[in-house]
């Protein structure tokens, strides 16, 4: 599949801007994206996921209000990810595929093959379940190479 486009999963936007211990892997995934020209696409249930985990880190007091606000203006304002629409129907058999109860990956694998694209996650298990039923084009943030 093409490069020039991706989809990425939220865990990679939080990781990206709130420290954790997967921080470094998806700093070098962004880094990816931005030196080789990658635009970045999501479902629209990206902006409510990266809305939930801040809230979730703040609420259970993993980070503060200015980090939260900060976080938040960065995954919803300064980040560029076009919204990919209508996916519902596809996101429902991609879960099904999976053998997943919720939908939710599905959307992302929908998006993917919607676009064409690659679809990167921190979900290592999301990867060598999409990689079980054939799908080479799912990857892992940790697959990124200082080289790359």
């Amino acid at each position: 599949m093409p490069t020039s486009k991706a989809v990425i999963d939220a865990n990679i936007g939080i990781y990206t801007v709130i420290n954790t211990p997967h921080s470094t892997g998806a700093v070098k995934v962004m880094t990816y994206f931005q030196r080789q020209e990658i635009s970045l696409f999501a479902p629209r249930l990206w902006w409510f996921e990266v809305t939930s985990v801040v809230h979730r880190y703040l609420f259970d007091r993993v980070i503060t209000k200015n980090v939260a606000d900060e976080a938040l203006d960065i995954l919803l304002t300064d980040l560029i990810i076009q919204p990919v629409e209508n996916l519902y129907r596809s996101a429902f058999q991609w879960a099904s595929r999976l053998g997943q109860k919720p939908a939710y990956d599905g959307f992302y694998l929908a998006a993917a093959e919607s676009l064409g694209a690659e679809f990167w996650t921190a979900d290592q298990p999301l990867v060598n379940r999409s990689r079980q039923i054939g799908l080479s084009w799912v990857r892992w943030m940790g697959e990124i190479t200082a080289d790359e």
